[in-house]
Formats: structure tokens, C-alpha cells, sequence
């Protein structure tokens, strides 16, 4: 009896050891797990030290940068705190006045009474960026000396960045025009938060490219796990069923994807210095998660496929959709809640700037697994129809 429990375990370890060895003859996928990614992060590197862009964006002042980003976003939803107690102006309180002006260019206008209370509310996202007025804002504009108002954002989020940006600066030229001010006497003042020590711009695109290629790098070669496998053929004449080859495959692509995180992850805190702000550990856990959701989308491309010209077409049409619906430079909606590299990318953005653990993120760890879960079941379902290898 004990023989017949331990039979399956067998035949698929046996068959997860094939896998490996066909995967680390195959130079071509090794160089696009490993080596090209690499030289995507030696690439970006090399860009930002060129181009001094890395610190662009840090609590920096902008206000002469953002004469072009006038356009009223609605639906923001912003913060505010006042801290003006001058009182100068020989008129009406212009700290009130300008949070009028606000509040007629935003979706949302939530008052604060501290600053601690505001940063607590885009830390858990219920707003998109608060703005705080500072003490001597009417004292400042009395005497015609410039004033800035600090406009705090999430530094993981480039989407809403420009929203935010955009909605306050509408409003200090709103102010402005109100006064017959024609020297841009209003400033805001960018600041970034969430951002760990280190480059901002490769933070930010470095995780990009770290999830893009855990996805995807695995996706592409899995894709030809099951139609190009000839010799998988004679191996289904045996006890083997169709959900051990395809649990088999799967657990191969993610030991292939434990190594390529933990060399990813590596690469990139090392070149760019970072100090992220969650444990190493938590990344290799969602890099791998990111692994496994490509790997299982991988091997259902290679379940439906008849043939690898065709499993190619496939993990290309999927790749640009994917890129596309990527969700890190235009706001794409409902999918940003469904697909497997925006659930990666968010998960290792919320605990690697954020500081948020698993526990925290577990919705989008859950849909991680729960994609991958669905593509198994699929994948298996699918091959077991297949009559024949193509």
C-alpha cells in the first residue's frame, strides 16, 4: 500500500528533474531568465548615472516644472492641512481662500487637523496626496515673497502623481489669477513619500523590471514545455496522468524561479544600494509567487497550443497585452485587479516601499495564488482533451 502512495511523488520528482536538465541545456532560456534582465538593471544603471536623474523628484522644488500640468482631476482625492496662523492680508484669509480654490478643482477635499493623520491616510490609500499650507503662507504673500505649499504623494503610485500635480497646480493658478498675481507667487512643492533609501527612479523601474522579468521571463520558456516536448509523448504511455506532468512542470519553472529571485532581487539592491523597508525574505516570497503565476501562464499557452510556432504567436500576443495593461503608466481599470504582474508589481511595491508585510497585502497574494490555482486546473483540463502532442 505504501508503494502505491509514494508511485505519484516519484514519477513526479523523476519528471521535475528531466525538466531542470532540460532547462539548463537550453542556453537561449537561461540567457532570458537570468543574463537578460541583468543587463536590463546594468542598463538602467547606466542611464541614470549618465543623466543625474536619480534624485529628481525627492522633496525637490518643482514648482517651476509644473507650469504645464494645469488640467483639473475631479476625481482626486485630496488632504489638507492649514498650519497658517499669520493673519496680514488686508482682506480675506488667504490659507482659507486658497482651500476654497482647492476644493473647487478636486474630487475630494478631506481636512486634517495634523499632518501625522493625513500621512496615515495615503499610507493606506484613502487619499491620493495631501497638501499642506504652512505657517506664514498670508505673512509671505503680504510682502510679495514667494510661499510654496508642500504637495505630499505616494511615490509608488506615477499614475496619481500626475493627477495630484495636476490638481494643485490648477489651483495655485486659480489663487493666483483671483489676485491679479502674475509672478507665480504660489509654488507647490513636491515630496515624495514611501521612497526607500537609495535612487528613486531605479526603485521604481528597477521593481518593473524585476517583476516584468519573473513573470514573463518564465512565462516565455514554459510556453514550450508541453507542445515542444517530444520525448513527454512515450512518458503518457505510463501510469503518468496529465496533472502530474503539469504539476511536475510547474514545480520545476519554480525552483528555475526561486534562483532567478533571489538573483534579481540581489542585482538589485546591490547596484542601486538600496535599504527597502521589509525583509529579504518577503521579496523572495513574492518573487516567487510572481514566478509561479508565470510559470502556470506559460504552461496553459503550452496546453492550448498545437504547436511551438503557434505557443510562440501566443506568449507574444499575451506579453504585449500584458505590458500594455501593465498599469504602471496609465490607469487600465478593472484588469490592474486581476492580472498577475500588476498584483506582483503591487505587492512588491506595498511591502518593499511601503514597509507593509504579507499579512497586510494577503488580497493580492491570494490572487496571486489563486491565478496560478485556476491555471493549473485549466492547463490540465485542457492537455487531457489533447489527444496528441503537435
Amino acid at each position: 500500500m505504501a508503494e502505491v502512495i509514494t508511485k505519484p511523488y516519484g514519477r513526479i520528482t523523476n519528471m521535475i528533474a528531466k525538466e531542470l536538465r532540460l532547462i539548463f541545456k537550453d542556453k537561449v532560456a537561461l540567457f532570458l531568465i537570468f543574463l537578460l534582465p541583468a543587463a536590463l538593471i546594468g542598463i538602467l544603471s547606466f542611464v541614470i548615472d549618465q543623466s543625474d536623474m536619480g534624485n529628481v523628484t525627492l522633496g525637490s522644488d518643482n514648482g517651476g516644472n509644473l507650469e504645464n500640468s494645469t488640467s483639473m482631476a475631479s476625481d482626486t482625492i485630496l488632504g489638507l492641512i492649514d498650519q497658517d496662523t499669520s493673519r496680514t492680508f488686508n482682506g480675506p484669509d488667504l490659507s482659507s481662500e486658497f482651500t476654497d480654490v482647492l476644493r473647487n478643482v478636486t474630487g475630494v477635499l478631506i481636512i486634517y487637523d495634523t499632518t501625522e493623520q493625513a500621512y496615515q491616510d495615503l499610507y493606506e490609500g484613502r487619499i491620493d496626496g495631501y497638501v499642506v499650507i504652512p505657517d506664514g503662507f498670508e505673512a509671505n504673500l503680504t510682502k510679495n515673497i514667494p510661499t510654496y505649499v508642500e504637495v505630499h504623494m505616494d511615490a509608488t503610485d506615477m499614475v496619481t502623481q500626475n493627477s495630484v500635480l495636476g490638481t494643485v497646480q490648477s489651483a495655485t493658478i486659480w489663487f493666483r489669477a483671483n489676485h491679479f498675481w502674475i509672478r507665480s507667487e504660489v509654488f507647490p512643492n513636491m515630496i515624495l513619500e514611501f521612497t526607500p533609501e537609495g535612487n528613486y527612479l531605479a526603485t521604481v523601474f528597477g521593481s518593473f523590471i524585476v517583476i516584468f522579468s519573473s513573470y514573463l521571463g518564465i512565462a516565455m520558456t514554459s510556453a514550450q514545455s508541453i507542445v515542444g516536448d517530444v520525448p513527454l509523448r512515450r512518458m503518457l504511455l505510463t501510469p503518468t496522468n496529465r496533472l502530474e506532468v503539469i504539476l511536475a512542470k510547474v514545480l520545476a519553472y519554480l525552483i528555475i524561479g526561486f534562483f532567478q529571485s533571489l538573483f534579481l532581487v540581489s542585482l538589485w539592491v546591490v547596484t542601486f544600494n538600496l535599504n527597502l523597508n521589509t525583509g529579504f525574505e518577503t521579496l523572495i516570497i513574492i518573487m516567487c509567487l510572481t514566478s509561479l503565476t508565470g510559470s502556470t501562464t506559460g504552461i496553459l499557452i503550452s496546453s492550448i497550443s498545437s504547436s511551438r510556432l503557434q505557443a510562440n504567436q501566443m506568449f507574444l500576443f499575451v506579453m504585449f497585452g500584458t505590458l500594455i495593461l501593465a498599469g504602471f503608466f496609465i490607469d487600465v481599470g478593472f484588469f490592474d485587479e486581476i492580472l498577475p504582474m500588476n498584483q506582483g508589481l503591487r505587492v512588491l511595491i506595498d511591502t518593499a516601499f511601503k514597509g507593509l508585510t504579507l499579512i497586510d497585502v494577503w488580497p493580492s497574494v491570494a490572487k496571486l495564488v489563486g491565478f496560478s490555482l485556476l491555471a493549473i486546473f485549466a492547463s490540465t483540463i485542457i492537455f487531457s482533451k489533447k489527444p496528441t502532442l503537435g
